[in-house]
C-alpha cells in the first residue's frame, strides 16, 4: 500500500513539474519605440479569476516566471485611459511549444469617442495647421505641417515640400486627430514636453503632453514620409 502511495505521489509531482509553463509578459508599443516607463501605473494578472501578481508601474520586461496551467487574464490601462482585459488559458501544450509569450499593446485606442475631427470638415481653400513645440533642457522648438484642400483634394505642405495625400495618408491624419482628442489628463511632469495644437480657422484643439508619452506627432511624420 506504501509503495502505490509513493508511485501516486511521484507521479503528481512529474505532472505538476511538467505543469509549469515558461509565461513571459511585455509591454509594448505597436506604432513606436518609446519608452513606457511610468505609462501603465498597474499591471494586474489574475488566475482563476483569483488576484496572482499586481504589478505597479511596470517595465517593458513585465513577467518572466514558471506558472501552472490555468485561465490567466491581463487587466491595465492603455495610454488613452482605456480598461484593456485580455484572457488566455495555458495547458501543456504551451510548454511544449516553448513556453507562452504575451505582448500586452499601449498604444491602440479600442473605443475612440465620436468626436468633430477638423480632418474630415476641412473645406477648399482651408487649411489645417498640425503643430508640436517642443520645450526641454536639451532641445526645443517648433515643428507643423499644414494640410491644405483644393478642387477637392487634400494637399500637404512640410517645410518646402508640397504633395497630394494619398488615402493612406489622410487615414493617418484621421487616426493622429483621434488619438490626440482621446489622450487623458496625466499626473506626473517630466523636464522634457511637447504642446501639441490642431488649428482650422478659428478652431483650436491643443494638448500638453508630458516626456512626450504617446509621440503621435512623430509617429504621424514617420507615416508621411517626411523628414
Amino acid at each position: 500500500m506504501k509503495k502505490s502511495y509513493l508511485i501516486s505521489f511521484i507521479f503528481l509531482l512529474s505532472v505538476s513539474a511538467f505543469s509549469q509553463i515558461d509565461l513571459s509578459v511585455r509591454i509594448k508599443r505597436i506604432q513606436s519605440e518609446n519608452d513606457i516607463t511610468f505609462v501603465v501605473d498597474t499591471l494586474k494578472i489574475y488566475k482563476d479569476n483569483l488576484l496572482f501578481k499586481n504589478i505597479p508601474y511596470p517595465d517593458s520586461f513585465a513577467l518572466y516566471e514558471n506558472v501552472p496551467n490555468a485561465d490567466y487574464k491581463f487587466c491595465f490601462n492603455n495610454i488613452f485611459g482605456e480598461k484593456i482585459e485580455r484572457t488566455i488559458t495555458l495547458t501543456e501544450n504551451n510548454n511544449m511549444l516553448g513556453g507562452q509569450k504575451i505582448n500586452l499593446y499601449i498604444d491602440q485606442l479600442q473605443n475612440p469617442n465620436p468626436k468633430k475631427l477638423f480632418i474630415k470638415n476641412l473645406k477648399d481653400n482651408e487649411t489645417l495647421l498640425i503643430k508640436l513645440k517642443l520645450s526641454g533642457c536639451f532641445n526645443s522648438g517648433v515643428d507643423s505641417i499644414k494640410i491644405y484642400k483644393k478642387n477637392n483634394k487634400f494637399l500637404l505642405k512640410y517645410k518646402r515640400k508640397n504633395r497630394k495625400l494619398k488615402t493612406s495618408d489622410i487615414e493617418a491624419i484621421e487616426m493622429y486627430e483621434n488619438e490626440l482628442r482621446n489622450l487623458p489628463k496625466v499626473n506626473f511632469v517630466s523636464t522634457a514636453n511637447g504642446f501639441n495644437e490642431i488649428i482650422l480657422n478659428e478652431e483650436k484643439f491643443s494638448y500638453s503632453e508630458p516626456s512626450f508619452f504617446w509621440g503621435g506627432f512623430e509617429i504621424l511624420k514617420k507615416k508621411l514620409k517626411l523628414k
